[in-house]
């Protein structure tokens, strides 16, 4: 499905994800504003709805489908709710605690299972934490560390085909350092003998489809989105920015997405 790493900059975090679809999905629309007062940025899965990452000032959220060796019985197929509208759904939360919160009161089992990762983003903190939903049982968040840099990845066979990925981010990781450049590099990464387990994939029935950068602060959030063509060919990026202004009262309507401002 995806790979996501985030590294820290001035003042923020840079958070990259890689996702990974089948060839005959519809291609997502960028930018769309999700959440209060559309104060968030994101991608439009045009299929399902939602989205799979969107960034405000403070608050980043990014989600990957997860596939275990053993996975569970898919919900009903006619009660089935698409993961994307998850972070609709969140991202008007004042911060972490407050997203996850309002995820254990949604109707998870009506979901396939899911990884959510969450970074907050304060003037003087960063922090970065992970629920999981395998299906019958919603994990606590977990701190997984005090600040990036940090790299998750998924895949549609099955994600421990793709764990060697994390591997590769360590030692990109220690040959250059956390910089834009090397996290640009790892998201174009490629196996020459692997290509379907590749940061950049490619396999007969799916690729990846496209590249979302998003910068972070506590007073500023801007995307950037890059289709990824056939062939790994990545055009060039289109940019958007969240508001930043006060968050309205009151959840968002779940997986609707408002026009661009």
């Amino acid at each position: 499905m995806c790979t996501v790493s985030i590294i820290p900059i001035s003042g923020g975090v840079r958070l990259v994800t890689n996702r990974d679809e089948k060839r005959v999905r519809p291609e997502a629309e960028f930018p769309r504003h999700f959440g209060p007062g559309d104060l968030a940025v994101g991608p439009l899965d045009t299929a399902a709805g939602g989205t799979w990452v969107a960034a405000r000032p403070g608050l980043i959220l990014c989600l990957l489908n997860m596939k275990t060796a053993t996975p569970p019985p898919p919900p009903e197929p006619s009660l089935a709710l698409s993961r994307g509208t998850i972070i609709p759904d969140l991202i008007g939360a004042e911060g972490i605690d407050e997203a996850y919160e309002t995820l254990a009161r949604l109707d998870l089992p009506r979901m396939l299972p899911f990884r959510l990762l969450g970074v907050e983003v304060g003037p003087n903190h960063t922090r970065t934490a992970i629920a999981r939903w395998d299906g019958a049982a919603l994990e606590a968040p977990m701190d997984a560390v005090a600040s990036p840099p940090l790299a998750l990845a998924s895949s549609g066979l099955g994600d421990a085909l793709v764990q060697r990925r994390l591997p590769q981010f360590a030692a990109m990781l220690e040959a250059s350092g956390p910089t834009p450049a090397m996290q640009d590099a790892f998201h174009r990464f490629r196996w020459p003998e692997a290509d379907h387990t590749s940061v950049l994939m490619s396999r007969p029935d799916a690729r990846t489809v496209s590249i979302t950068e998003a910068l972070v602060t506590a007073r500023s959030a801007t995307m950037h989105y890059r289709v990824v063509r056939d062939g790994g060919v990545i055009e060039e990026a289109s940019t958007a920015s969240a508001a930043n202004h006060p968050r309205s009262a009151g959840a968002a309507p779940r997986g609707v997405a408002g026009p661009l401002h």
